[in-house]
């Protein structure tokens, strides 16, 4: 009786399984702070500066990753970053492929039910998405895809993706932005 009722229980929970596991997670919003580097004393990396940013990255559903249409990554865009208020040298920052931005993710790769996929069963950890951002009145955006697309014959590998890096990047390739928060200080020491 024990058995018959796990059974029915996995049966009518099956559905509900397979339905979430086609569905990408929600995208990812992530505030961006001035990178900080460990000079002595420490301090930013660039030279740069900037108001606000943000960076949103975002979940895909197959056959997505493999690039359908084209074949070319641009088929799969994968999120955005923009910063405001990017200053350098006391000017507002423009132009096309002022800065740039890239995404490391650690990729695990799950059993092919097909037995095909050369990635199965492994796990990546690489810059994965880039993006260039363009400049208009120190307004920078820009649009990650991936550096590559997925192997068609991987489209049926559950594929599992953790966030390692997120930088942007300046015009001398120097951290200037990274996913992070700061605390504003009060006017006067605490007592």
């Amino acid at each position: 009786m024990r058995t018959l009722v796990t059974l029915t229980l996995l049966a009518l929970a099956a559905p509900a399984v397979a339905q979430t596991a086609k569905k990408p997670p929600p995208p990812l919003k992530m505030p961006l702070v001035q990178a900080q580097c460990a000079t002595v004393p420490p301090g930013p990396c660039s030279t740069l500066t900037f108001a606000a940013g943000t960076a949103v990255l975002k979940g895909e559903k197959q056959p997505g990753p493999t690039c359908p249409k084209t074949g070319l990554p641009a088929d799969s865009p994968a999120g955005t970053v923009t910063l405001t208020g990017v200053v350098k040298a006391g000017v507002p920052l423009d132009g096309k492929g002022a800065l740039t931005a890239e995404v490391a993710y650690k990729s695990t790769f799950a059993a092919d039910p097909s037995n095909n996929c050369a990635l199965q069963t492994t796990q990546i950890d690489l810059v994965s998405l880039v993006a260039t951002l363009d400049c208009r009145k120190g307004r920078c955006t820009g649009t990650f895809f991936p550096i590559a697309c997925l192997p068609k014959n991987c489209a049926d590998v559950r594929v599992t993706t953790e966030l390692s890096n997120l930088v942007v990047r300046d015009d001398q390739a120097n951290p200037l932005a990274r996913p992070g928060t700061f605390v504003p200080p009060a006017a006067a020491d605490a007592h």
